[in-house]
């Protein structure tokens, strides 16, 4: 089988972003539509800066390889924050190890304990070729029998096309091909990477090998990248390259806005003619993000497509922003409300049980405690 590898100039970046013998922080994730791609991180920040700030810490061996990913403030890890890094990030923290011609990928939650992330997987193996480059992934459960992951995948496949791209299959235990996600119909793909290494175009093709549109009508999904790394925006056009409002979000282009530190504040779409949009799959016009001095997520905001303003939902951490406290139901004006990401609950509050355990307990905008209609 021919080798699987990134450009040269891409592995000279990813490589510069992740020096050996060294462990190294960034605020953010480097976007990864599949797992054929390493994690790599950007925004990188000092040791001082890392103390206060939600960061991820990459370690390494003595050869250089990533031997483990961490998302913590400080040295303590911490879970999702809000800070729309989860794309293909299922647990705190991802242990790598390595063998020969195999690399395994184990989740853990924030307090070490080994755990089953995105549905059933515990340990996610890639068979590696001659050149150590990634050829398979394979997922297996607690007892080490194979499983699918929640997006009915068991196993990805890949290999080089003929004018040196990566071509992506997946399949369930069944062996029956899957889609990208459940809700994102491009079921083989030629993923195409720019000289950084990050994903630029991903083109459908089908169960048969061809350029194909799904239902939707779309066949190509274009990403773009600022200089910093941050994906900006999204593109979707048929199979022909012309341009359309597609996929599950069913606008022709997304746009991520993003702070200084690269935390991604907004969020809003255009058609095909440069209109602005809202966003098919939720109703939304604009979704606003602020974040807290830790890099936490402390307010979310929906522009409705009549310019009002919809729900919110407010954010509060402990002094140290490590451990979520509490989620709060707003309307427009800050007034305590039903929300329905809590269940139609006003307040959601955190805590631990005596066995040390997380536990969620609701409450009306009164006060008074919330009961779940059975």
């Amino acid at each position: 089988m021919n080798s699987i590898r990134f450009p040269l100039a891409a592995l000279t970046f990813i490589l510069a972003m992740t020096p050996a013998f060294a462990a190294e922080r960034y605020r953010h994730l480097v976007f990864r539509e599949t797992p054929f791609a390493p994690y790599a991180g950007i925004h990188q920040i000092d040791d001082e800066t890392a103390a206060s700030v939600a960061h991820y810490a990459f370690s390494y061996d003595n050869d250089g390889r990533v031997v483990r990913i961490a998302h913590q403030i400080g040295d303590a890890v911490i879970g999702d924050n809000g800070n729309w890094d989860g794309f293909i990030w299922f647990a705190p923290r991802v242990d790598v190890s390595y063998e020969p011609g195999r690399e395994i990928h184990t989740y853990f939650n924030e307090a070490g304990d080994q755990i089953q992330a995105h549905g059933c997987v515990y340990r996610a193996v890639y068979q590696l070729d001659e050149d150590q480059a990634r050829s398979s992934l394979r997922f297996f459960d607690q007892d080490g029998a194979p499983c699918e992951s929640e997006w009915n995948i068991h196993r990805y496949d890949w290999r080089v096309s003929d004018d040196g791209h990566i071509l992506e299959k997946r399949f369930n235990l069944a062996l029956e091909q899957q889609p990208v996600r459940p809700y994102f119909k491009f079921h083989e793909v030629k993923l195409e990477y720019d000289r950084h290494g990050r994903l630029a175009f991903m083109r459908n093709l089908g169960l048969d090998g061809q350029p194909t549109n799904n239902d939707s009508g779309a066949g190509i999904d274009r990403i773009t990248y600022d200089l910093d790394g941050n994906f900006i925006r999204w593109q979707v056009y048929d199979k022909e390259g012309r341009p359309i409002e597609g996929n599950r979000p069913g606008v022709h282009l997304g746009e991520h806005l993003y702070d200084q530190y690269g935390n991604k504040i907004g969020l809003r779409g255009f058609d095909r003619f440069g209109a602005e949009m809202p966003f098919v799959s939720s109703g939304v016009l604009l979704r606003l993000n602020a974040y807290d001095s830790s890099g936490n997520v402390a307010l979310r905001r929906a522009i409705l497509p009549d310019g009002e303003e919809g729900l919110q939902l407010a954010y509060r951490y402990s002094s140290d922003g490590r451990t979520l406290e509490e989620i709060r139901g707003q309307d427009a004006g800050g007034n305590l409300t039903a929300h329905p990401s809590l269940s139609g609950a006003a307040i959601a509050r955190f805590a631990m049980d005596e066995n040390g355990a997380p536990v969620r307990r609701l409450f009306n905008a009164d006060g008074t405690t919330f009961e779940q209609a059975q």
